[in-house]
């Protein structure tokens, strides 16, 4: 026997030869004895003390920890992935309604789109971009782009035998987006509109200039007033414009919305018709060389009128008047419009027709920047659209009123003098105004 104290150990050996262990615990100032039986009680006080079990406790646990930290930074990297992937396909749909929009190759245009845009670095899946033109609402030039793309991860590649597919649709259209009554083509050298002087002009519409110029709206002085709900621009705009509600720099072009509609072609007409004597009656033809002269009154019957490289030109104290009339501008050099101060004329276009609501058009056969005057007393009105698509068209004056109920699509356009434009649509029959349109995410 061997005996130590506080903590004694005894071992007894049998005569039998058996080996018998016994043990003396401890605690808390009582000796704990036990025979053959001590295991039960020695297992049960394992069982209660907690020492060592934190490490236990991590041991086992340290599988999870490692496969939740792989599993978040795999399903992080798949979001910023997604969302990479979404940003491509919104700017590829837009690229494709600007193709569409311009008739040319959607696929091309989401392709180079996609060179610049996919930022994923990932390449797309065989098959994709799809390419869809689906129906959505009366929304125009649809086009919706989905991207695919696969590419395994450290960790999740252990458990799954193929990666994920991330996929990302955009559409994209032109939405309507405001009428507007005043559209200036010019989109290079400089502004589109022009306003300055003492003139005063109320749209009761927009305007918007397709000119990506510094600024594409320009105004001069402070005595202008130009009231209007809205003035666009692709290029920049003034700070302030006097009179206008809405300033929208940096807008997509207005489309001409007459382009290739309306021909101007005088084959097989005679185009030597002339106005003999003191007759003021006009009909329907090809006129040359001729003009509005005398101090008289012409009346225009209602029809069409073209002028074979002639001007409409109508000189002071004479007045023109016309009901669902169109003149075209034509011939191998088309002639302008030009009006004097002291004339009046009132026409109105036809509501019906080849050329409905059309009161001027003028070839895309005349120069570039030519010149076209309006001005007139406060009896004058023209009712109609006025297309110049290579027309500088100004709007001038001294103290005398023009009213007027005119959309005006023309190369440009401007306002000075003391011009007095009220383009009030009441009493007008042929007013008529274009809708612009945006491009935008529509699903």
């Amino acid at each position: 026997m061997v005996r130590t104290h506080h903590g004694e150990r005894r071992l007894t050996t049998a005569l039998n030869g058996s080996l018998t262990v016994t043990r003396l615990l401890r605690s808390r100032g009582t000796d704990i004895v036990r025979g053959d039986s001590i295991m039960i009680p020695f297992l049960k006080a394992l069982w209660k003390d907690r020492r060592g079990n934190a490490l236990i406790v991590a041991g086992a646990a340290l599988p999870v920890l490692i496969g939740a930290a792989g599993l978040a930074t795999d399903t992080i990297q798949w979001v910023v992935w997604k969302r990479e992937l979404q940003r491509a396909a919104d700017s590829a749909a837009f690229a494709g309604v600007y193709a569409k929009a311009q008739d040319s190759t959607v696929s091309t245009a989401v392709t180079a789109d996609l060179s610049n845009n996919n930022k994923t670095g990932i390449t797309l899946v065989t098959g994709y971009p799809q390419i869809a033109y689906p129906t959505v609402g009366t929304y125009t030039n649809v086009v919706q782009v989905t991207l695919r793309i696969q590419k395994s991860l450290g960790f999740s590649s252990l458990f799954i035998s193929s990666a994920p597919a991330i996929t990302a649709s955009a559409t994209a259209a032109m939405v309507d987006d405001g009428q507007y009554c005043l559209v200036a083509l010019k989109k290079n050298g400089g502004a589109g509109v022009s306003i300055g002087g003492s003139s005063s002009a109320n749209l009761g519409c927009g305007a918007i200039a397709n000119a990506n110029a510094n600024p594409a709206v320009s105004t001069n002085g402070a005595s202008y007033n130009f009231v209007a709900p809205v003035v666009a621009g692709v290029g920049t705009l003034p700070s302030s414009i006097t009179g206008v509600t809405t300033l929208q720099p940096h807008h997509v072009a207005m489309p001409d919305p007459y382009a290739g509609k309306y021909s101007t072609s005088t084959s097989g007409m005679t185009c030597n018709k002339q106005v003999s004597g003191g007759n003021t009656n006009l009909t329907p033809g090809c006129y040359k060389d001729f003009s509005f002269t005398g101090n008289k009154t012409y009346n225009l019957a209602a029809g069409t009128y073209y002028l074979d490289s002639t001007d409409f030109s109508v000189a002071g104290g004479t007045t023109v008047i016309g009901n669902g009339v169109t003149i075209i501008l034509t011939g191998s050099t088309p002639g302008s419009i030009k009006t004097n101060g002291n004339s009046t004329v009132q026409l109105t276009a036809p509501t019906t027709g080849s050329y409905a609501n059309m009161l001027f058009i003028q070839s895309d056969y005349a120069a570039t920047d030519n010149t076209n005057e309006i001005n007139g007393s406060n009896t004058t009105k023209y009712d109609g659209a006025i297309y110049l698509p290579n027309g500088n068209i100004t709007f001038t004056g001294s103290s005398g009123n023009m009213t007027k109920c005119a959309m005006v699509v023309a190369y440009t356009a401007t306002f000075s003098g003391n011009t007095n434009l009220q383009n009030d649509t009441v009493g007008c029959t042929a007013a008529t105004t274009v809708t612009n349109k945006q491009v935008r995410l529509v699903a």
